[in-house]
Order: C-alpha cells, then structure tokens, then sequence
C-alpha cells in the first residue's frame, strides 16, 4: 500500500503517526483518546506492538472511529511541508487524492488509481463546493447543478423530500446542540445557579419543537440518542420556572437583584441563535436578563477556547460514545469546555477510561452522564439529525447518519 505521494504505507508510518498524535505539540485532537499508550515499537514492516499503561476497551475505537480515528498521514509529506504547512496539505491512502482547494469555495478530489482496494474507486472526480447558505445548498440539489448535499437545512427538509428526483437520508441524531457555563466565573461556581438557568429554567421541548421544526428532539445529557450507551434524562429537571426561580433567590437574585449575563453562540448551525433566542424568552420568565451575542465562527471559537464566556451554545460533531465526548471537559487531556476543577469528573472520567470490558465501560459512561446533567456541568439542549439528500442517479452511497461521508463506491447513473 502506498501513499498519494508514492512513499510506502508500513509499520513506521503507523508508529510515527501514533508518536505525532500523541505530542502534546501536535494539537491534535485525538491525543486525548490515545493518552492510554505506553509505547509503540514495529515489529515488522506490517506489525506494530502497542504497548498500553493499564488494560482499557477505549483504545480500539479509539483507533478505528472517535472523532475521524486514526487518520495516517505521509510522514515524508509532513516533513517536507513542516508543521505550519502540512494541514494545507492532507496525503493518505485513501480512494481520492487532493486535487485543489481554495478555502471557503472549493475542494476537488482525484481518483487514486494506486488504491489498494482493486476496482475502487468508480468516480474519477469529485468537486465539494462550499455554500454556506442553506437556501443556495437546497436550490442547488432540486435544481440540479450538484449531485449530492451533506446539510440539509431543517426548513427545506420537506420540500426536498417530496421531490421525486431525489433521494434523501436522515436518522438518529449523532450530533447535538449542547452548552456549557464558563465554571470559574461567578455565579456559575454555583451548580444551584447552573440548576435554575439550564435544569429548570428553559423549555427544552418547546427550543426542538420551534428551532428544530420536527427535525430533532429535546436533549438533557451530553450524548445524542444515535450514540452507544445514550441515557434518557429527561426526567432529571422538568421545566419548572417558578422552582427556577426560586434557586435563584437563594442565590441571591431576585426582582430588585436580577441575574444578567451573556451567552455567545455562532450561526454555522443555522438553529442556534434561534434556540438561544428561545432561551432567553424563557429564562426571562424566571427573572433572568439573557443578552445574546451571535459572532461569526472564528470569533466563536476563539473566544470559546480561551474560555471568554458566561454561557456558550454550540453544536458538536458526531458522537459515538460517552469517551468519545469526554475530551469536551476533560481537564486533563481535552479542551475542558466548562472550565471546570471538579475531582469528581476526574475520577468518572478515569473509571471510562481504565474500564477493561464492555459492561464496565457502559455502566462508567451511564454515571458521568448523570453526574455531569445533575451538576448542569456540560449538557445538551437539542439533538440535531443530520440530513443528506442526492439526485436520483447517484448509486452506492452509503448513509452513516454523519459520522463519516464515504464516496468509495459511488457511482452516477447517466
């Protein structure tokens, strides 16, 4: 097997890809799932031995699927463009090579005619165009002028389904619209406080039912119903305003004293500023003076990772399982969205992490679900199906309700 630039795919390519993810340098996002490996030695040119700290279920999914898995990269290519460069230029072994990419507009893939699978792939090329615009992405697939469009937006969903010239996919949610408050900042230290504004302080029917127009649910733990070990925790806080507010009161705000704070989110998913919206109607009711800042991405996420918050709404990638959540507040190994210095969710998080079996690593996910709902620690608001949607002749995709979009076997009947 090799790579799109020639050089050989083997154990060394394997081990070096492992040591780059795992240096704390790299910034990589999986490192905080294959913090578990000792060492890596090759044994042979087609055998590495993975060598683990302590016996755990998490390495295997961690290798073939969280996040995009363990995606190996041409260690010549990566020396050859350095580390600034090498993100502008992806080489793998893939079915399709880059070809060109203009940011924001633009990414054409080639066919790898040295793919390892013989006979794939049956496309020779594929051109992923950038709209950002959910009306442009719907009239471009009824109209013809793409074969295939990744997200449909929710308020074009039926139209699109009723057309008879194309073929739409949808299903459980694996993402969700989650949020968090900012732990270290006053008076959200309070899991009181966090209780009233995010347990029973806002309508999470209500916020699906409206921003989601039936294309989604009313979520309250951090996993979406399409992934494994998903608890029902609807229960947990039924929305109550006047208990909302009286958590509150005991806080110390009340009518003379009113709670005011911010929450940011951004419209890359067009329903967020409409469920923070919603969410201020709501929380108003329990006395609380919401105001809302809706910032372009970038903004977004550079605010959200230096922690410069209240309250942040956003949505997440696909989700497989509890672990595969778990670098969002991880302090540790992850991006520790909530800010938060809670032993408890360390030591959750090292029972999910060290669990040797099935059964035990299910029952871990189950309790830091719980733990991490009842705290309003990291929560979520809504669930959010994806939607794909393809012209009636292209044959052989296969739907993996968002985890991963696959062209290997595609083809256009015309």
């Amino acid at each position: 097997m090799k790579f799109h630039d020639g050089t050989d795919f083997d154990a060394e390519a394997v081990r070096w890809n492992i040591q780059w993810t795992t240096d704390r340098d790299s910034q990589s996002v999986m490192d905080a799932f294959l913090d578990t490996i000792e060492t890596v030695e090759v044994i042979d040119a087609h055998t590495v031995k993975i060598t683990l700290k302590y016996p755990t279920f998490t390495l295997l999914p961690a290798l073939a699927q969280y996040r995009e898995g363990l995606l190996i990269k041409s260690p010549t290519a990566y020396a050859k463009f350095g580390k600034q460069d090498a993100q502008q230029h992806p080489v793998g072994t893939g079915p399709f090579k880059l070809a060109k990419w203009e940011q924001n507009n633009l990414i054409v893939l080639e066919k790898n005619k040295e793919y390892w699978k013989p006979g794939l792939p049956y496309l020779e090329r594929i051109e992923f165009k950038i709209m950002k615009d959910g009306v442009t992405r719907a009239t471009a697939i009824r109209a013809g002028e793409v074969d295939y469009v990744s997200w449909v937006p929710r308020e074009h969903a039926d139209r699109v389904m009723k057309d008879p010239k194309l073929q739409v996919w949808t299903g459980k949610g694996s993402s969700t619209a989650f949020s968090a408050f900012n732990v270290s900042r006053k008076p959200f230290d309070d899991p009181n406080v966090r209780v009233a504004l995010a347990g029973y302080g806002i309508d999470r029917r209500a916020i699906a039912k409206a921003a989601l127009l039936g294309r989604g649910g009313p979520q309250w733990g951090f996993l979406p119903p399409g992934a494994k070990g998903f608890q029902d925790l609807s229960e947990v806080y039924p929305y109550d305003p006047e208990k909302a507010k009286a958590l509150l009161k005991e806080a110390g705000f009340d009518e003379q004293k009113p709670l005011k704070y911010s929450l940011i989110t951004h419209a890359g998913e067009s329903s967020l500023p409409t469920m923070a919206t919603i969410m201020k109607t709501q929380l108003a009711k329990a006395g609380v003076q919401l105001n809302i800042e809706v910032l372009d991405r970038p903004i977004y996420l550079k605010r959200s990772n230096g922690h410069d918050y209240e309250q942040l709404l956003n949505a997440s990638s696909h989700m497989l399982d509890a672990y595969d959540r778990a670098s969002s507040f991880d302090r540790h190994a992850g991006v520790n969205i909530p800010n938060h210095q809670d032993p408890q969710i360390d030591e959750l998080l090292d029972r999910l992490r060290q669990a040797s079996t099935e059964a035990d690593y299910l029952k871990a996910g189950e309790d830091l679900q719980a733990y991490a709902t009842r705290q309003m620690l990291y929560f979520g608001i809504a669930t959010l199906p994806d939607i794909e949607a393809a012209r009636d002749t292209m044959q052989g995709y296969v739907f993996m309700r968002g985890f991963k979009k696959r062209f290997e076997t595609v083809w256009l009947k015309k």
